[in-house]
């Protein structure tokens, strides 16, 4: 431990849940399967992930990411708490995009449901945000992240987000 400690090694105690749980196939450029990022995309949204749980006292939530480069789910996003699954890349901007799938759980007992879409890379957060406020007032006790989802259903959790949104616009005018 202290050989790992001297070069920097971080321990699993000293790493956030989401980051600890989270899992990605090497997709781009090493899989001529992939259309987009994983691997190397992962890292970032996780850092922005973690921003958002800690802002809403959420960081200790136990949860399953996993990111894969294309449909054929190399890093199991099917059945964790939040699976995202490379789609397309935009023409324009060459930015990612991915379906989100919510609704697995911790031990990948139980198959996710399309959430949304084509979502880009870098509203992936903002996309989750919503249902990371829903779950925090609204869960039962000891109900994690992907029961919830599984519970609500993405049909009632879209509803959610949409009226948030609506709600942030409105107080936009």
């Amino acid at each position: 431990e202290k050989i790992l400690a001297d070069h920097g090694v971080v321990t699993v105690e000293q790493i956030s849940n989401a980051r600890r749980f989270s899992f990605a196939c090497p997709a781009l450029p090493t899989c001529g399967l992939a259309v987009t990022e994983s691997e190397r995309a992962l890292p970032s949204v996780i850092d922005d992930v973690e921003a958002e749980l800690s802002e809403l006292g959420l960081a200790d939530e136990q949860f399953t990411i996993r990111m894969t480069g294309c449909p054929n789910g190399c890093a199991r996003p099917y059945n964790a708490d939040v699976g995202l699954v490379g789609r397309s890349v935009d023409g324009k901007t060459g930015e990612g995009r991915y379906t989100i799938f919510l609704g697995g759980s911790l031990l990948g007992t139980r198959m996710a449901a399309i959430y949304k879409d084509q979502v880009s890379r870098s509203a992936i957060v903002t996309t989750l945000r919503p249902l990371f406020i829903h779950f925090k007032e609204n869960r039962t006790p000891d109900e994690c992240f992907g029961d919830f989802c599984d519970r609500i259903g993405v049909e009632a959790l879209a509803e959610v987000a949409d009226a948030v949104a609506d709600t942030v616009v409105g107080e936009a005018s």
